[in-house]
């Protein structure tokens, strides 16, 4: 960070504001950290008709770089897309999202979603999609992290349709699906590949006509699909209070020896839905990690079509996504100007951090939509003008945070 200054102290021409409030305004850069990392996340499907699906994403790298942008500013850790084909007849469109994705800190999942499948079938086409492309890479930053898999067989007549016993047959089978992957994966190289999936709220209950002879055997279906599985999303949806959620999830979060998340469904806002509003919808999930901590794993919601619609996208030059384009995004910017790999401040998603994404900060500095008048906003720091500031931060006392005056 220092070296930083000295270096564009010395390319200084002159400057151009106070530099009194320039040297606070660096101060507070030095001192300021981008807001936590949540845990959130969304099932990113193909989804052909909608600009966020991702078949109208991948491969097209400004779309990448803006949406994995707005993936940080919704707090996301991790994405779960579905890729089709991709991996067999474009290889390098996934192995490229990945590592952007790796880079921004964002777990890769790779998503399935069925309704009809068998074990033998399922482990296939993870062979065929994930395992042999994540051996044929040999950068880690472009391998998938985990697959995610939506199988939903209880959808089907045949559930729907059937007796306790022939429901109970079905779930069996996906508890074997579940091993039939992770083996796959254990025994072609890939053991470090984690696998996640979505449940139903009402798997564990003893009065769902699923065939559960007794608490035990209902106990022993999780037990053993925790040998496979790392964890899954709850899917906790037309529930609207947190203790309708709560009493659906509440078994898997004090039992399941693996992540629990919980799923809200974007899909159910508007009069007389779920959710009154989006806002209410995020009032839920905040809710939730204050009820559950770190019991849980995160919140996801589905899908990212509907979520990317309500959310708000991030502030034009709010490189460090804190809500407000000021002097720390300036320092954002400043700490990785050229870079081609950091691209937290490449506001016009052009692939390296360059004047045009300074012009962009400049010009929304102080905005109203950064959360300050334009009228009253303070000077505007120039890239010529930190030579005077340095000077001054020789000379003052600058307190960061709790810590002693450094002279």
């Amino acid at each position: 960070m220092i070296q930083g200054l000295r270096n564009l102290a010395a390319a200084s021409l002159g400057a151009r504001i106070p530099c009194r409030l320039l040297a606070l305004l660096v101060a507070v850069s030095l001192c300021a950290r981008a807001p936590a990392q949540t845990t959130n996340s969304a099932w990113m499907w193909s989804s052909a008709s909608h600009p966020a699906g991702a078949v109208n994403v991948l491969g097209d790298k400004a779309k990448e770089r803006e949406m994995i942008a707005n993936f940080k500013h919704w707090g996301f850790d991790r994405i779960y897309t579905s890729f089709g084909t991709l991996p067999n007849s474009t290889p390098e469109v996934p192995a490229s999202w990945n590592a952007s994705l790796d880079d921004a800190n964002i777990s890769s999942q790779m998503l399935f979603g069925l309704v009809n499948f068998s074990p033998t079938q399922m482990a296939d086409l993870v062979q065929t999609r994930l395992v042999e492309f994540n051996n044929a890479r040999t950068d880690p930053r472009e391998r998938f992290d985990a697959v995610h898999l939506d199988l939903e067989p209880h959808v089907t007549s045949a559930f729907q349709n059937g007796s306790a016993a022939e429901r109970q047959a079905i779930l069996l089978e996906l508890r074997d699906t579940y091993a039939a992957v992770r083996e796959r994966l254990d025994d072609n190289g890939c053991s470090y590949v984690r696998i996640y999936s979505d449940l139903p709220v009402w798997f564990d209950n003893l009065t769902s006509n699923l065939g559960w002879a007794n608490p035990a055997d209902r106990n022993q279906w999780f037990d053993d699909i925790a040998l496979s599985l790392d964890g899954f999303s709850m899917m906790a949806y037309e529930r609207s209070t947190l203790s309708s959620i709560v009493s659906g999830v509440g078994y898997e979060v004090a039992n399941f020896d693996g992540e629990v998340r919980i799923g809200l469904n974007v899909a159910e806002i508007g009069p007389g839905d779920t959710f009154a509003s989006f806002d209410a919808l995020l009032e839920m999930a905040d809710s939730l990690r204050s009820y559950y901590g770190t019991s849980i794993g995160g919140i996801d919601f589905h899908a990212l079509t509907s979520y990317s619609e309500l959310a708000p996208v991030r502030l034009a030059g709010d490189f460090n996504s804190d809500g407000l384009v000021d002097a720390t995004d300036y320092a954002v910017w400043r700490d990785t100007r050229g870079s081609t790999t950091l691209l937290d401040a490449d506001g016009d998603f052009d692939g390296v951090v360059g004047e045009s994404d300074y012009q962009l900060w400049r010009l929304n500095y102080g905005s109203p939509g950064a959360g300050s008048s334009a009228a009253t906003a303070p000077p505007i720091p120039e890239p010529g003008s930190l030579l005077l500031c340095c000077l001054a931060l020789s000379s003052w006392p600058i307190r960061c945070g709790h810590g002693k005056l450094r002279q």
